[in-house]
Parts: C-alpha cells; structure tokens; sequence
C-alpha cells in the first residue's frame, strides 16, 4: 500500500452516504495539517497535533473517484508535517468539522514547513471507500493566480534583459558601422 494513501474515515463515509441518500453533497473545504507521525485509523476524528489549517485553493476531478486538491499553507512557525487531515465544511466552527480523511505514517514527512515558506501543496484522494458523486470541494480560488507576482516579476526580469541585449547589439553595430567608414 502506498504510504501517502490517506484513510477515509469512519465518520466520513457516514457522511457521504448519508449526503447521496440525501441527493446533496459534502464538501470538503480545509486541510489541516500536524506533525505527528503514526498510522491512521478509520475512527479517528482529528488529527492527533494540529499545528495550522488552510482552504483548499483548489480542486479538480482527475479520474473515476480520484481527485487533485491543493491548499497553500503559511505558519509563523516550523515543524515537520507528518500528518494531514480533510475536513468537511459542515460546521462553521471548525472544531466541529468532520474529519472526512487522514493521512500520517510514522516516519515519512510530507513537507517542512517554516515561518519564511509559503507551500502549496496538493494531494492526489483516491476516493473507493465513498460514493464519487456525493463529494464535491467548497474552492478558495485558482491558485496560478497565487504565481501572478512572481510571473509578472519574471516577465520585468526578462524584458530587462532583452532591452539591454538589443542595445548593446545596437551599440555593437554603430562601432562595427564607424570601423567600416574609417577603412578599418
């Protein structure tokens, strides 16, 4: 078994196949993320050191129950995320909120987070424990917008760079120009 499989939960696929009978949807909204290591179980309802929780930013279908999410995650502080939870947007309190999946392993680390990092991360959810059709994402936004700073500060850098290429292609013909009138 892959070890960055994440663990639907009990009360998660309580929740789905309730939300189908239902003909609604859940949606997830938040991942939160910890840094205890160890192996999930289905009847945990949170995870076991949360240290920051961010909205998923974005979420597409990739395949027959798969799906992408990703969330970018910033902390004042650093630890090493070892486990990861998806929570339903059921509650507006989220110390209420469903913990719909979980991921940990004992030793692996998923990413490092610290205070100077913004990490988006996302994360594949093979879905075969739940009914596909009755999960959907509640979406924080299109996270290549969160890029269009650093693009536009690329396209300045590089248009910088072209400019000052072309003049001193420009100054290089002028000299070749002034060699050829002197009969040099």
């Amino acid at each position: 078994m892959n070890v960055y499989t994440p663990v639907v939960t009990q009360q998660g696929i309580n929740a789905a196949v309730s939300a189908l009978e239902q003909g609604v949807k859940i949606q997830i909204g938040h991942i939160a993320v910890g840094d205890s290591g160890y192996t999930p179980d289905r009847n945990q309802t949170a995870l076991k050191s949360p240290k920051n929780t961010a909205p998923v930013s974005g979420a597409e279908v990739v395949g027959n129950g798969q799906f992408h999410v990703t969330a970018e995650f910033t902390d004042d502080k650093q630890y090493a995320v070892k486990e990861v939870g998806f929570y339903l947007n059921d509650h507006a309190d989220e110390s209420q909120r469903t913990l719909f999946a979980v991921w940990s392993h004992p030793e692996n680390v998923l990413f490092y987070q610290t205070p100077i990092a913004k990490i988006v991360q996302g994360f594949d959810l093979l879905l075969s424990a739940v009914p596909p059709d009755s999960l959907d994402f509640n979406v924080t936004g299109d996270l290549s917008l969160y890029y269009a700073d650093e693009f536009a500060a690329m396209t300045i850098a590089q248009m910088q760079m072209a400019t000052a290429q072309v003049q001193s292609n420009h100054r290089q013909i002028q000299f070749n120009e002034r060699l050829l009138a002197v009969g040099a």
